[in-house]
């Protein structure tokens, strides 16, 4: 419904025959009509990234981003350059279309099975060559967006325990990528989320966990 018809016919209603002609109840009908207008023109979080899907699916990294939970998610063995780039580009592209109708915490996300020690920060080798790939892309001169890195844990252990966790890895993860590759330190912020926000509501295996304990990349818009 064109919200812009909406208020000129309502105004017309009621100059010519009065609000008591009109009727409370049709006047609440058309208030209802506009706010159900107004939110159907914001688009969820499943909307997002499903437009996300949809660019990946032309090019030769669409294979190698999965979907998990309505998310972009890259595995170990599929974390290089080309995918990365693949897959930040179409983020950013719907972000910028999204505009201000989508906060960082709705908004598009790029996961990366990025894995600590067990109970550490400290980073294993495998996931040093992970970060690698991301660096280079985060460092590339075209590229100057400002990002949430994102720590998390699976859904063992206490809430109390996985929060700080979570944040001394995206502390780390954030460390590695700036010194190594001289990104600028505002570029990204750190922000550990520990087990509240899992792709896997319910972690029946290993699997499971893996997908939960993970490094991910949000846009932030720059009036944020």
């Amino acid at each position: 419904m064109d919200r812009n018809r909406i208020w000129p016919s309502t105004w017309w209603a009621i100059r010519r025959h009065g609000a008591p002609v009109l009727g409370v109840p049709i006047l609440i009908a058309m208030l209802l009509a506009l706010c159900g207008s107004a939110m159907a023109d914001e688009p969820t979080t499943q909307d997002i990234n499903n437009r996300l899907y949809e660019q990946l699916e032309a090019t030769p990294s669409a294979g190698k981003v999965e979907t998990v939970s309505g998310q972009m998610y890259i595995k170990k063995e599929n974390i290089d350059k080309a995918v990365i780039s693949d897959a930040l580009a179409a983020m950013l592209d719907q972000q910028q279309t999204a505009g201000s109708t989508v906060s960082v915490q709705r908004g598009p996300r790029l996961n990366f099975e990025i894995h600590f020690m067990k109970n550490s920060a400290e980073l294993t080798p495998e996931s040093r060559k992970g970060l690698d790939q991301l660096g280079e892309v985060l460092a590339s001169d075209y590229l100057d967006t400002r990002f949430i890195l994102g720590g998390h844990t699976d859904m063992d252990g206490d809430k109390a325990v996985n929060g700080p966790l979570s944040q001394a890895r995206a502390d780390t993860a954030r460390t590695y990528l700036v010194e190594k590759f001289e990104i600028k330190p505002d570029r990204l912020v750190a922000e550990g989320f520990g087990m509240s926000e899992p792709l896997r509501q319910v972690e029946q295996s290993p699997e499971d966990k893996l997908y939960n304990r993970r490094v991910d990349l949000r846009p932030i818009r720059p009036e944020q």
